[in-house]
């Protein structure tokens, strides 16, 4: 008896949010959006930067069986930012109501969101500490901000 009426509150759930959804405006807001879509595993993943991207990217890169492509999930970040597509296909839709249309009208959808100011740290702490290509920002930061900056924190890499 409990999981019919929790079933039924989940198909509710579901339809007050398609009703929402429809009220608006069906375009997204950044284009750039990147969903990544698995034909053989039948899953479509909304790409969130500083949300554990990577780590998804990595599980589905194992999920298909391919021994290039797990060649690949056990690799650097950046390598499978770079290489993800050549196993996965990245797709963009230009409005939300695409993702109702076949083929992947019954694939399973999802997304993982996080609470900003984690997300903010994450991206800070992923930025100033561990990314070369920032090296500039992180020098020019510590130059313009700090009170006589020591050598140590002036050259970081």
């Amino acid at each position: 008896m409990e999981s019919t009426s929790s079933s039924q509150l989940q198909r509710h759930r579901q339809r007050r949010v398609e009703e929402a959804c429809l009220a608006y405006n069906d375009s997204w807001q950044d284009p750039g959006r990147t969903l990544v879509v698995s034909h053989d595993l039948r899953v479509l993943f909304c790409v969130v930067g500083k949300v554990a991207c990577t780590t998804w990217l990595r599980v589905l890169l194992q999920l298909t069986g391919n021994p290039a492509a797990r060649l690949v999930a056990a690799t650097d970040r950046t390598s499978v930012h770079n290489m993800f597509r050549f196993y996965l296909e990245p797709i963009q839709l230009p409005n939300a109501s695409l993702l109702s249309r076949s083929p992947i009208r019954d694939y399973f959808k999802f997304m993982f969101v996080r609470e900003p100011l984690e997300r903010l740290v994450s991206a800070f702490r992923d930025k100033m500490f561990r990314a070369y290509e920032y090296v500039h920002v992180r020098q020019y930061i510590v130059s313009r901000f700090r009170h006589r900056p020591s050598l140590r924190y002036k050259h970081i890499y």
